[in-house]
């Protein structure tokens, strides 16, 4: 029994108050067997011996189905948790790719209204007006709008969003992103889980650090699709990297197998690395196939 608890704890359900007391009648039941009387009755009633030994077995094999039956239900609870708080963690993130597509539309609506304005010009022999309207036009859409274009939403809309993050918190952010969106491997779901995570680990670790630093590289070369992920992250005066470096994780908990489980899906693998103060992780999916 005491060996099934601390399997337990090691999965990550803690349940001391139950643990303690489903241990109690084990142990009180030891301590009855131990005790000298308790010997002397085998001599002197053996019947009454003979029952209380079955009693105490009855007990204690109900103690332990008791006891796997709360850790178990425990167990369902924490599970239960953790998908609530990946279902709200999804919805944030399809929030912002909700945000980017009203943000396209109001630009495409923006747009439409350049360009009556264009033709207004045009028809009516006013050129010496569109060049200086085009060129206000082409500066404010700059800056009003998406800053980054990949061509996938995803990676526009999460770029972005940690562009205004990182600027909020004075994190000096570096990207280089070139891809061929037609050889994107993965969906919008995927897409979703494995750079949402990513981004929101780095700039976690980083608001722990004065003057954090994050590095972000996306592309799709030789046949893979590639996401390299670097930020700044110096463990507290004293305290050692763990061992299990690819354990580490600054969001969530489960942030980064859930990365790890959408990028085997789409094929591919996830490498976590810790050195010098710099924490990185590597997505590496196969491209996808050309259509011709």
């Amino acid at each position: 029994m005491i060996i099934h608890i601390i399997k337990k704890k090691k999965a990550g359900v803690k349940s001391k108050k139950y643990a303690a007391l489903l241990i109690l009648i084990p142990a009180l039941s030891c301590i009855l067997v131990l005790l000298p009387s308790f010997f002397h009755m085998n001599k002197t009633n053996p019947d009454a011996y003979l029952i209380l030994v079955i009693f105490l077995l009855i007990i204690n094999i109900v103690n332990y189905i008791l006891l796997q039956s709360v850790l178990k239900a425990e167990s369902l609870a924490q599970e239960a948790g953790q998908l609530t708080e990946q279902v709200n963690y999804q919805r944030q993130k399809y929030q912002q790719l909700g945000d980017a597509y009203k943000n396209i539309r109001g630009f495409m609506h923006d747009i439409k209204k350049h360009l009556f304005y264009i033709e207004t010009c045009v028809n009516e022999e006013h050129y010496d007006r569109i060049i200086p309207y085009a060129r206000e036009t082409m500066s404010d859409l700059e800056a009003r709008y998406c800053t980054v274009n990949t061509g996938n939403l995803v990676i526009d809309a999460f770029i972005s969003n940690l562009m205004l993050r990182t600027a909020r918190h004075n994190i000096k952010l570096t990207t280089k992103l070139k891809i061929d969106n037609d050889l994107v491997p993965c969906d919008d779901y995927h897409m979703t889980i494995i750079l949402g995570n990513l981004l929101d680990n780095a700039l976690n670790a980083c608001l722990e650090e004065q003057s954090g630093e994050i590095n972000i590289n996306i592309q799709t070369i030789e046949h893979t699709f590639t996401i390299y992920i670097t930020n700044t992250y110096h463990f507290p005066i004293g305290e050692k990297p763990p061992e299990d470096i690819e354990n580490l994780d600054f969001i969530h908990g489960y942030g980064l197998k859930n990365v790890k489980n959408s990028a085997e899906a789409c094929g591919g693998f996830c490498l976590i690395n810790y050195e010098n103060g710099i924490y990185s992780v590597t997505v590496i999916i196969p491209e996808k196939k050309r259509t011709t």
